[in-house]
């Protein structure tokens, strides 16, 4: 059988976590590269993370170093009280075996869609400073891809520096943002989506249970008990698997509906909504979508397939 390549730029990241396991124990997909940006923590950590998780998972594939900083303005926050001081929740990876690929993560996307000859699916789950690079360098690069999925903006934000009007993905670079979503036609699994498809405590239990006492399961054992202690002790929204779920909506397409819109993000700096993914829901703006927003979720699918994934590793 023939598996559709893909590659997962991200900033691991607990979500990024689960979105890389679940993508890897999808029979369809074959994960060609990672590539690490800064984000959730700092490159350093994101980087070491995507090595560790391919050598974790076993996926024998290219892992590319990217953006150490936003295109423009510099990142301060710090996202450790949602995802660990390591990035990866109460997981303990042994030094990574695994080598960086040679070559930056924009040579490795671009390189790998060529490849494809046009059968690759790119998903972005942190900030989009590597796709955006990409794209300067490489502007023929959106022909070489068959679907570019990203978790970030939606309806509604979670960076409250913009009165909760952006999403942290889009917020951290959105001049990068803003220039992808001009030259690519992006499926936008936002902050509305993933919120929809929050998990229960009964969701983790079950989870953890499938996992059992495997060593095969160690990773999305460990990621199911920090959510759920996380979120249903401490409060924090880890209960929310944002990333997983633009994976999701792209091996099941009964996960996520749609819907085409024109969308742009907002990138001044003096303004109030810095950082959002505005969306003309009316078509006031009389421009061509360019986006296909995420609006409705089967959240119990959604679980299912976390619970799958689950057994994939249990069963190894």
């Amino acid at each position: 059988m023939n598996k559709t390549p893909i590659i997962i730029d991200c900033d691991p990241g607990v979500d990024d976590s689960y979105a890389i396991a679940l993508a890897n124990s999808c029979p369809d997909f074959e994960i060609v590269a990672i590539t690490a940006v800064e984000g959730n923590v700092s490159a350093e950590i994101t980087r070491k993370n995507a090595l560790c998780l391919a050598d974790m998972l076993g996926i024998n594939c290219r892992v590319g170093f990217g953006a150490e900083k936003p295109l423009v303005r510099p990142y301060k926050r710090d996202a450790s009280g949602t995802h660990g001081q390591s990035g990866v929740g109460t997981v303990k990876f042994p030094e990574p075996k695994k080598q960086p690929d040679e070559k930056p993560a924009w040579d490795v996307i671009y390189e790998e869609a060529v490849k494809s000859e046009g059968k690759l699916v790119l998903f972005a789950i942190g900030p989009l400073t590597n796709i955006a690079i990409a794209l300067r360098e490489h502007p023929d690069l959106p022909k070489y891809i068959s679907k570019f999925c990203i978790m970030g903006g939606g309806t509604f934000g979670n960076v409250t520096a913009t009165g909760a009007k952006a999403e942290f993905n889009i917020w951290i670079d959105p001049t990068a943002a803003k220039e992808v979503f001009e030259k690519m036609t992006v499926y936008m699994v936002g902050l509305n989506a993933t919120h929809a498809a929050a998990l229960s405590a009964q969701d983790f239990d079950e989870m953890i249970e499938i996992c059992g006492s495997s060593e095969s399961a160690y990773l999305v054992r460990e990621l199911s008990k920090f959510s759920k202690f996380n979120s249903m002790e401490k409060g924090h929204d880890n209960n929310i698997i944002h990333d997983a779920l633009a994976i999701a909506s792209m091996i099941n397409p009964d996960v996520v509906t749609y819907e085409n819109y024109y969308v742009f993000v907002e990138d001044d700096p003096q303004a109030e909504n810095e950082g959002e993914t505005v969306i003309d829901l009316k078509g006031e703006t009389g421009k061509e979508a360019n986006c296909y927003v995420a609006m409705k979720v089967n959240k119990p699918l959604f679980a299912d397939m976390l619970k799958d994934m689950c057994r994939y590793y249990a069963e190894k």
